[in-house]
């Protein structure tokens, strides 16, 4: 009951101080406070999804929650509510994604038709050539595809080919960062063992 006591209800001609999280692949800020009406704050268009960066339990094996380690990645699972899904979390090392970025882009730039007058570009004037966005997009799923293959091979998991990632494709484009810690989720879909 104290708890509703200080709730107030704002009249629609009132204004009121906003402190907005900015959230980036680098860090994460409060930007300073703004003074917003609530006609304007009531009709924003912007909003935007911010992952949870982590959770941290204290008791791990009661919530059902378990880490495996690999040599570039580290995968969190849970169970989902249906007994043949499972839920992981996956956080892959800067290195592998580097790795995995120089290994897609290189065969990309090879199968892409050559540009007269030049025998070697530089980098990023290839990766504007080719596109940001269609670069990213076929790393991102090589860093997804890569890291679940391994993780279900490691466990010994026998696992059905329906792969559900739980953030869109912009969400994870920009969250990606060549050398930089790359997150996401995903759901497993189990086969049954007879």
């Amino acid at each position: 009951m104290a708890l509703y006591g200080s709730l107030q209800i704002v009249n629609r001609r009132q204004h009121f101080d906003v402190s907005t999280p900015r959230i980036s692949s680098k860090r994460a800020c409060f930007l300073p406070q703004t003074r917003c009406d609530t006609r304007n704050f009531l009709k924003r268009k912007n909003h935007k999804y911010c992952p949870p960066i982590f959770v941290v339990l204290s008791a791990v094996e009661d919530a059902g929650v378990s880490s495996s380690q690999f040599e570039d990645f580290v995968v969190s699972t849970t169970r989902t509510n249906e007994a043949t899904e499972l839920k992981i979390g996956v956080e892959v090392s800067g290195a592998k994604t580097r790795a995995i970025f120089d290994d897609v882009f290189d065969k990309m730039v090879a199968a892409a038709q050559p540009i007269p007058g030049f025998r070697r570009i530089p980098r990023d004037i290839l990766l504007e050539v080719l596109g940001p966005t269609n670069v990213y997009k076929e790393v991102i799923k090589k860093v997804i595809d890569a890291t679940v293959a391994e993780f279900v091979e490691k466990e010994d998991l026998k696992v059905s080919k329906d792969l559900r990632v739980e953030q869109s494709f912009e969400d994870l484009e920009e969250l990606f960062e060549p050398d930089e810690k790359f997150s996401f989720h995903a759901v497993i879909k189990l086969q049954e063992t007879d």
